[in-house]
């Protein structure tokens, strides 16, 4: 059952990512605010489709943007990883490696 449950995250995950990538390159309205060991880092208008790697593991995640930030436990924005989809003007406790935006 828990391998059905990671098997139906990742198909969701894949299908999701595929219909929200852009056919060309843009960039996401507002910024993306989270934490490094106490630290603030801000992602000004980031292009959707592309990875964002943090500079270490980050938590506090704030979504300032009018994309859906999909969030992955580890760097390069894996798919099997995935540990959260956080709407715009929303915020989380979750711990994250890279995190990638996309429409819906």
């Amino acid at each position: 059952m828990k391998n059905f449950g990671k098997m139906l995250v990742t198909a969701v995950c894949t299908a999701t990512l595929c219909a929200g990538l852009p056919s060309s390159a843009q960039a996401a309205q507002g910024t993306f605010v989270y934490r490094v060991a106490g630290y603030g880092h801000v992602l000004n208008a980031p292009q959707d489709g592309r990875c964002h790697n943090t500079p270490g593991t980050a938590n506090e995640p704030t979504n300032h943007t009018d994309r859906v930030a999909v969030l992955h436990r580890g760097t390069d924005c894996r798919v099997e990883e995935v540990v959260e989809f956080l709407d715009p003007a929303h915020q989380a406790p979750t711990h994250f490696r890279s995190v990638l935006f996309i429409s819906r």
